[in-house]
């Protein structure tokens, strides 16, 4: 029994990020910078990295973004980057992206949501609770 007790606080940590609810997803950091010129034009990129909480097998993760005030509704999928230590002694995953503005886009202003899915298929969408995230250069 108690060799059972001491194992306890191991076989929680390990079952724990299987029993989470929801994942959880927040921007690190967001960018428009200027990415070229050309004709008389200037390119800018939309770059987005994204924190994803519990570290588990199978997640994906995207952006549904706008320059139009969601006229158009544009989409991008975000890549792992690495898992990372953090502040409460678990990990977090790092997604990034890196999506083309087009030239004609100005002023630009860049509204966006991200998503990241389970394993199952369930889509766990942060919507900076209603307003969107708002990215400018």
């Amino acid at each position: 029994m108690r060799k059972l007790l001491r194992s306890l606080p191991a076989i929680l940590s390990l079952l724990l990020p299987g029993l989470a609810t929801a994942e959880t997803t927040w921007v690190i950091t967001s960018s428009v910078p200027v990415v070229g010129a050309g004709g008389g034009s200037v390119y800018h990129q939309f770059k987005l990295n994204t924190g994803v909480w519990p570290v588990a097998p199978g997640h994906s993760a995207g952006v549904a973004y706008t320059w139009d005030g969601w006229q158009t509704t544009n989409w991008g999928t975000l890549q792992w980057q690495y898992n990372q230590p953090n502040a409460y002694g678990s990990q977090d995953e790092v997604w990034a992206g890196n999506f083309n503005v087009p030239p004609w886009v100005s002023p630009i202003v860049i509204e966006y949501s991200i998503y990241v899915d389970d394993a199952s298929g369930t889509r766990t969408w942060n919507n900076n609770n209603g307003s969107n995230f708002v990215c400018t250069p």
